[in-house]
């Protein structure tokens, strides 16, 4: 495969059916416009952007590869993996890209209205973490805030941003919702409940919230927003759990942990320190031996007894 030099190292590390994909492409003349680690890829992985749409292969999704269009500003077609942490991606389809909202129903208001047309979420508005329009909320008078409730009551799977709009409105009935998230089996709307009402919880149950996300959630499914939290608030059971899923987790979430560790002990400028990343990837290890190995270096930096960990 005739990959440049200055790629080679990084391109090394795919999953072999991206591999495979990106060999193909390259042979029949496709090219290499930029390999990065940002979104859609976390830190530990990465992706490649051609210069071309893929041509050797049907885009669509089979057994081995997850395909999508998303048609944004940055690139259209995604090809990955199951696990979703390295892609190959294609060109944007073209200048003038928008995306129309769902059409708008009668409401109680103007003010109302425009709420409805923000919770069409697009691809930027997902990309971006764009939420609901809270100025809206803000403006509206007594018959629109009830129009607004019935739409966020109605509103289905909920997510952060229903629970941030719940929270701006601020209303017996609202509240009474929140209170109902945080007896539920839903920790990442616990978490956003959380993030954007944290009067109603207690430090023992923000804290149980958090262990649990880290012992349990996946990158972009609770986990990014547990990381995002930590440096603000880091409880020793919380730090437990991250000397824990470094040392037994999956490899793309130990690495993150493995991340945190370091910046929570001053070992790095930030939550993921680049100038670390080398010995943070090496925590892709298999469990076992190599990740034990990798473990006490890690321990014996910060200065924490690697034993207490693997003698559990």
């Amino acid at each position: 495969m005739d990959i440049p030099e200055q790629y080679r190292a990084e391109v090394e590390r795919f999953p072999a059916v991206l591999l495979a994909l990106l060999a193909a492409e390259l042979a029949a003349g496709n090219g290499i416009a930029e390999l990065g680690h940002g979104f859609p890829a976390a830190p530990c992985g990465a992706y490649v952007l051609l210069k071309a749409p893929v041509t050797t292969r049907p885009r669509a999704q089979d057994a081995e590869i997850d395909f999508y269009d998303y048609n944004t500003r940055t690139h259209s077609g995604r090809f990955s993996d199951a696990k979703k942490h390295f892609f190959i991606l294609e060109p944007p389809h073209g200048p003038g890209l928008t995306f129309p909202p769902e059409p708008m129903t009668p409401s109680d208001g103007e003010l109302a209205g425009r709420f409805h047309e923000s919770m069409a979420v697009d691809y930027d508005k997902w990309h971006d973490g764009i939420g609901y329009d809270l100025a809206a909320i803000r403006d509206a008078n007594e018959d629109e805030l009830e129009a607004i409730e019935r739409m966020v009551l109605a509103n289905s799977p909920r997510g952060w941003r229903d629970v941030e709009a719940m929270a701006v409105l601020n209303t017996p009935r609202m509240i009474r919702e929140l209170r109902a998230i945080l007896k539920g089996g839903d920790n990442q709307l616990k978490q956003a409940v959380d993030r954007y009402a944290p009067d109603l919880m207690t430090k023992q149950s923000r804290t149980a919230t958090l262990v649990r996300a880290l012992e349990e959630s996946v990158i972009y499914g609770g986990l990014t927003q547990a990381l995002d939290d930590l440096p603000d608030f880091h409880p020793p059971e919380a730090v437990e759990a991250l000397f824990r899923g470094a040392l037994r987790r999956e490899g793309e979430v130990a690495v993150h942990f493995a991340a945190m560790l370091y910046y929570l002990h001053g070992k790095a400028k930030e939550p993921f320190d680049w100038g670390h990343r080398p010995f943070y990837l090496r925590f892709h290890a298999p469990v076992g031996p190599e990740r034990e190995a990798v473990f006490r270096e890690l321990c014996a930096t910060i200065g924490v007894d690697a034993e207490r960990y693997l003698g559990e």
